[in-house]
This record gives structure tokens, C-alpha cells and sequence, in this order.
């Protein structure tokens, strides 16, 4: 991830929070407060993901199409599902 992740536009910084608990808890939650920072195993990461995330919002086949091919792209890179919505 780059700095300027931080830096775009705040309603985006905000969707991408309510989307990922991984996003939330690396850059916001860690860096607001070292003193309590939380460090998760990948397992760890990849429960609190599933149980959190939010759903892509897919109004039609082809938004749903486009959602599992980014997706399926990015495991074949080696992400996991948190980093590769990050």
C-alpha cells in the first residue's frame, strides 16, 4: 500500500473501512493507537474478513462478472481476499 491511499479522497478512505476490518485495523487502528496496537495471524485476519466484510454491491450479471474476475486475479497474484480490496 502507498501513502497516497491516505491522502485520496476521504469518502473512499471511508467505504474502504466499512468494506475491510483489515484496511481499518492496519492503517487507522494501529497508527491511532500504538499502545493497544492488534496483530493478527493471516488465519486470524481471513476470519475477521469474512465475518465483516462488506458485500460488493452488484446491480446486475455483468457488475458480478467483473467483481469475481478482479477477484479471482488477485488470488492468483497470492492475495488474500483483505489485501487484494485494500
Amino acid at each position: 500500500m502507498t501513502d497516497k491511499r491516505l491522502t485520496d479522497s476521504w469518502l473512499e478512505e471511508y467505504r474502504l473501512i466499512r468494506r475491510n476490518p483489515i484496511y481499518f485495523l492496519e492503517l487507522y487502528w494501529n497508527k491511532l493507537y500504538p499502545e493497544e496496537k492488534v496483530e493478527l495471524t493471516d488465519e486470524e485476519k481471513e476470519r475477521l474478513y469474512n465475518k465483516y466484510c462488506g458485500k460488493p454491491r452488484i446491480k446486475d450479471t455483468k457488475d458480478l462478472r467483473e467483481y469475481v474476475q478482479r477477484r479471482d486475479a488477485a488470488r492468483a497474484k497470492g492475495l488474500k481476499d483483505w489485501e487484494s480490496f485494500m
